[in-house]
């Protein structure tokens, strides 16, 4: 039971953005004819019912499946809150909005052990700091027992998410601003850095968003492009690897700093008042800053989700 509250906080952290809808800024009442709108002082709560994956690029990471994925928003004049991101909007118009915000980071969603059940640890199995040696005896003329050209060269196993100290959740806080271009374009910026002093680093996410109707339907689409640049103290962090990691020294790798671009689509179309039909995928290219690191075994991470919306 107690995982299983931790598993839907997980979803709630990182795959509930993914499935909500880009909205406008929060006013005083909305009109059925408009869905974006934010109603002020109004609870938002919506879980998604279906079938998905958050797929994981580390070596020995499980993939992510989501069935159910909550999501929760509230909005007054100034304050609001998104599942973990709590904000303070100081400057609003039409076309703009500035606020402060403070949420948690979520570069830990790959290093999350829920899914792994009962972890058995491999502490002792390499030596620290150092490659395994095997351990020989010259001969009485002063050669191995085994010669070089006897000894079978065996692979180096690369390291796994259950071979590398934990990694730690991490408190972000920063500048999130949005652009309505009319009613079709949003353009996104948001510079972040750690306040909980875990990676003591930052990052800047940027994105662009086009939103178009579907013939006379009661849906919409969503196309979506943007990157994420990050420091070199938080890849480093996360997906560096040195002596207080079980890994062979020839796997130590030092992070940099680096950009991964994305894409995504969306999908929803409106069944009734409280049921939405809906689709989301996005692809993220990750930086060779992290695809460099041993601990990572593909270059992009995927999500895609499909099934029903359902608001209360």
């Amino acid at each position: 039971m107690k995982a299983s509250l931790k598993y839907l906080l997980f979803l709630a952290l990182f795959a509930a953005p993914l499935l909500s809808v880009a909205a406008g800024p929060p006013t005083a009442t909305c009109s059925q004819a408009n869905e974006e709108c934010i109603e002020i002082g109004q609870w938002q709560v919506s879980l998604a019912v279906g079938g998905g994956v958050l797929t994981n690029p580390l070596q020995g990471g499980k993939n992510i499946p989501l069935l159910l994925v909550p999501y929760i928003s509230y909005y007054n004049e100034q304050f609001f809150l998104e599942n973990t991101t709590l904000g303070y909007t100081f400057q609003e118009t039409e076309y703009f909005d500035i606020s402060a915000i403070i949420e948690l980071n979520s570069e830990q969603k790959y290093f999350n052990r829920l899914h792994t059940g009962n972890l058995i640890g491999v502490d002792g199995a390499l030596s620290e700091g150092g490659d395994v040696q095997t351990p020989t005896e010259p001969s009485s003329g002063g050669e191995d027992i085994f010669p070089e050209t006897d000894k079978p060269v065996e692979p180096k196993r690369l390291p796994t998410l259950d071979d590398i100290a934990k990694r730690d959740w991490a408190i972000d806080a920063g500048v999130l601003a949005h652009w309505y271009l009319g009613k079709q374009h949003k353009i996104t910026a948001q510079w972040s850095h750690d306040v909980s002093g875990v990676y003591k680093g930052q990052h800047i996410k940027a994105s662009y968003k086009y939103q178009l109707p579907v013939f006379d339907w009661p849906a919409r689409l969503q196309l979506s492009a943007g990157f994420d640049w990050q420091s070199a103290e938080l890849i480093d962090y996360y997906y560096g690897l040195n002596s207080k990691d079980n890994v062979e020294q020839a796997y130590f790798y030092q992070g940099e700093q680096g950009v991964s671009p994305f894409f995504g689509a969306a999908f929803n179309y409106r069944i009734n008042k409280q049921w939405q039909f809906k689709f989301s995928a996005k692809r993220t290219f990750l930086s060779s800053a992290i695809t460099d690191s041993p601990l990572v075994n593909d270059k992009h991470q995927d999500y895609l989700f499909i099934g029903g919306l359902y608001e209360f």
